[in-house]
């Protein structure tokens, strides 16, 4: 296989990992708290075994890391004292059979026990690490911004938010949950909750759009130059042929 079918197929290779991305960003456009995706690329330099033709030094491209865009969503009303949403930086902590995980999606619920809990079932922890229980016989709470949550006037409990100093580092996990590499998580310090809002995702749609139609002309591109590479070496063995009979 020579160097150009070679550097086509890695940038193939290099597309089909982006349109992935792209295409999981479509997919999350409503998802609630869900961060937008890109994918990063580094040049990987190759010196062939041995090669008379020109160039010496070939260039692949591979892509090597996601990075992740973790400003805000926009905010959006739903009037469900359940619902919470950050207005700065921070996570909701939540209570996983593998550790504690972390979430910008407040779509929050109360389960038969009385604890809050995501959407699956997991509990959300307050500022102790402890899951928060609420007196279904008290009514609907009262959350204010720093996250303690009131019942009747009592405050029962107060939502636990997490900062890290690195947010880039965090691991996706699944089910909109992140966990930290190499860096432990913070109380933050100045948590600004809004109740009755969720935070949307901050994927743009037409940017998304507009990203995939350029990945699948670029895709394109590249298949047509593996296609006429792959006759004009056809060609040329059929002359080769034709010479030496």
């Amino acid at each position: 296989m020579d160097n150009t079918l070679l550097i086509t197929l890695s940038a193939q290779n290099a597309l089909r990992r982006q349109m992935d991305v792209a295409a999981n960003n479509m997919a999350n456009v409503s998802t609630a708290g869900f961060k937008s995706e890109s994918v990063l690329f580094e040049p990987v330099i190759r010196r062939p075994a041995s090669i008379a033709e020109r160039p010496k030094t070939v260039e692949f491209v591979r892509d090597y890391t996601i990075a992740r865009d973790f400003r805000p969503g926009a905010l959006q009303r739903t009037d469900n004292p359940l619902d919470f949403a950050l207005a700065g930086e921070g996570y909701f902590t939540v209570q996983t059979p593998q550790g504690n995980a972390y979430t910008r999606d407040g779509r929050f619920q109360m389960d038969t026990q009385g604890r809050i809990v995501t959407g699956d079932g997991r509990p959300v922890l307050d500022t102790t690490g402890q899951p928060i229980i609420l007196d279904i016989t008290q009514g609907e709470p009262l959350v204010a911004k720093n996250g303690s949550i009131q019942q009747n006037g009592v405050t029962v409990a107060q939502l636990g938010i997490a900062r890290f100093d690195r947010p880039g580092a965090l691991d996706k996990v699944g089910d909109n949950l992140w966990r930290p590499t190499g860096e432990a998580a913070q109380a933050a310090a100045d948590p600004q909750v809004v109740q009755g809002m969720i935070e949307g995702s901050n994927v743009v749609a037409v940017t998304e759009l507009t990203r995939i139609m350029e990945i699948s002309r670029a895709f394109e591109s590249a298949t047509r130059l593996q296609k006429q590479t792959e006759d004009l070496r056809g060609r040329a063995i059929e002359r080769l042929a034709r010479v030496q009979t």
